[in-house]
This record gives C-alpha cells, sequence and structure tokens, in this order.
C-alpha cells in the first residue's frame, strides 16, 4: 500500500445497539460504505469514533473489523492512541496483527505529560511498528510546529500529521512552509469545514466523520483536477451540513447515516437524551438540500 495518501480520509463512528453494545454488523456496512464512496482511506477509531468511552477489546475491535472490511482496497490508518505508553505499544502491536497500513496517536490525553515523556511515547510507538506513524495534533495536547517537525525528524517511522489545533489553516500552512523532508505530509480534521482552504495551503487530505464522504471527496477530486469553481460550488452545498455537524455532534452524523441506509439508530454512549425536535427539524432542511449532492444512496 503506497504512502501517497490522499483525499478524503474518513472516520467510521462506532454504532451501537440498544444493549449499548458495538453493532458489528453496521460496522462493517459502515466500512463498506466508505470504501464504495471512493474515499482515499479510513482512519479508526478516533475522537467521532467516541473512542475514549471504549473498552480495550471494544477499541481493538474497532481497529480489527475496518481492516479486515477493507481487504486492502484503500489504507486503513488506526488509532493507538492511550493514557500512557505501554498501553499505546500494546496497541499498536496489534495493528501489525490486523496489518493497519500506519498507526496515529496523539499525546497521552488524562495527565498533560512533559516534552520527554512525549518524545519517549512516539519513540516507542515507532519501535513497535514497520509502517508510518502519525501524530494526531488537537486541542487536547497541543504540540508547536517546531515539536512536530522534531518528532519527525528524529524518529524514524513518524512522518504524517493529522494538524487540528485552531486555527488549523494557519497551523497546516506553518508546518507545510518548513518544507521538512522528515514531514511526508499533512492532512486537516475539524469535520471538513476548512477543506479548500486547507488545499490551498498544502494539506494533502481531510480526515473526518464519514456520512457526507462521499461529497467531500467529489470536492477533493475537483479541486485536484483544477475546477476551483465547481468545487466551491458543491462545498457550499454541503457546508449547513458540516456546520450542523460542529454544533450536534456525532448524534448529527450518526442520524444521516440512520437516513443514509447504513445505521440503525443515532445513539452515543455517552449521552442520555438524544436529538431533539429543534434538532431534527434543522436536520431534516439540511437533509432535504443535500440529498441532490450525494454520491451513493
Amino acid at each position: 500500500m503506497t504512502e501517497n495518501w490522499r483525499g478524503s480520509f474518513a472516520i467510521p463512528m462506532t454504532p451501537f445497539d440498544d444493549k449499548d453494545r458495538i453493532d458489528e454488523d453496521v460496522l462493517r456496512a459502515e466500512v463498506e460504505f466508505c470504501v464504495q464512496a471512493g474515499v482515499g482511506g479510513l482512519m479508526t477509531p478516533l475522537l467521532v469514533s467516541e473512542f475514549m468511552a471504549l473498552s480495550e477489546d471494544e477499541r481493538r475491535l474497532m481497529m480489527r473489523i475496518p481492516v479486515e472490511q477493507a481487504k486492502g482496497r484503500i489504507p486503513v490508518i488506526v488509532n493507538v492512541a492511550a493514557e500512557n505508553t505501554p498501553l499505546a505499544v500494546s496497541y499498536a502491536r496489534y495493528a501489525m496483527e490486523i496489518g493497519a497500513n500506519g498507526v496515529i496517536a496523539m499525546p497521552p490525553y488524562a495527565l498533560r505529560p512533559d516534552w520527554e515523556v512525549i518524545f519517549d511515547y512516539f519513540k516507542a510507538i515507532s519501535d513497535a511498528v514497520h509502517v508510518p506513524v502519525w501524530i494526531q495534533n488537537a486541542g487536547i495536547v497541543s504540540l508547536s510546529t517546531d515539536q512536530l517537525v522534531t518528532l519527525c525528524a528524529e524518529i524514524e517511522r513518524v512522518s504524517w500529521v493529522k494538524e487540528e489545533v485552531e486555527p488549523s489553516p494557519r497551523m497546516i500552512a506553518a508546518l507545510v512552509a518548513r518544507n521538512s523532508p522528515d514531514v511526508k505530509g499533512v492532512m486537516g480534521g475539524v469535520g471538513g469545514r476548512y477543506l479548500i482552504t486547507e488545499w490551498a495551503r498544502g494539506a494533502k487530505g481531510c480526515i473526518h466523520a464519514c456520512q457526507f464522504c462521499d461529497v467531500l471527496q467529489a470536492v477533493w477530486n475537483l479541486l485536484e483536477a483544477g475546477q476551483l469553481a465547481d468545487a466551491g460550488d458543491l462545498f457550499e452545498k454541503l457546508l449547513p451540513g458540516l456546520v450542523l455537524e460542529g454544533m450536534l455532534g456525532m448524534a448529527f452524523s450518526k442520524e444521516i447515516m440512520v437516513r443514509r441506509g447504513v445505521f440503525r439508530n443515532n445513539r452515543m454512549r455517552m449521552q442520555s437524551k438524544g436529538l431533539t425536535a429543534d434538532d431534527l427539524r434543522e436536520i431534516d432542511r439540511v437533509w432535504e438540500r443535500i440529498q441532490p449532492y450525494l454520491r451513493r444512496p
């Protein structure tokens, strides 16, 4: 699997059944939805997968099933972030067992570690794998541009960055401007809301929840083809949905996947109350307007 990764990297959300268990059939259908949508790759399980609310066994299931279901058709990068180095290394070794194409981690996120701990943590992850290691740079434990370049330069397999420290387009531009040969690529996040400006500033892709992955990939394809006006027009059709995701979170994204025939419900593990009538009314409005631009039923 080549490391010249570009485009929409979709994040599968964690589907729960009515007994709060991961619905494995729905998860496989979700991965297949992403593959058929033509995305550049998958990342799992990240923040939009509610990974912090999963048990260790559930984390491993959310790593294994996407790799199995993708069947080598697209790269699958799995999240090995943990609250301590030994657990992160355990996840990294498991990633190698299941055949993941790369791993990604933010620094330990429960207790804010110092720089030496962060460096040793990424070094230990790198030593445990033989695939590229991504740094997820998020506001939970943010790293400076200098620190990101240092990690990529001094640790053998650390070479990609998911940059989402606000304002992420500026952070991406600053990292790209360093022109470090050790940073193989930078991708954005933030639900895809900055896709066009991140592309213009040198991002190689965007990592986001999967409910609109087909449209975001289509926008990316238009940008790469030089059809900037068409890309902007399509992106602006999608933007109200991305804004609503920012307000309502993954319950919104799961509701869209219900409407797209993939999910059975919009359950969130850490929420006892779901979407309100007002929320659903606003989703109805956005859903009606975006349907003509969806690329896959």
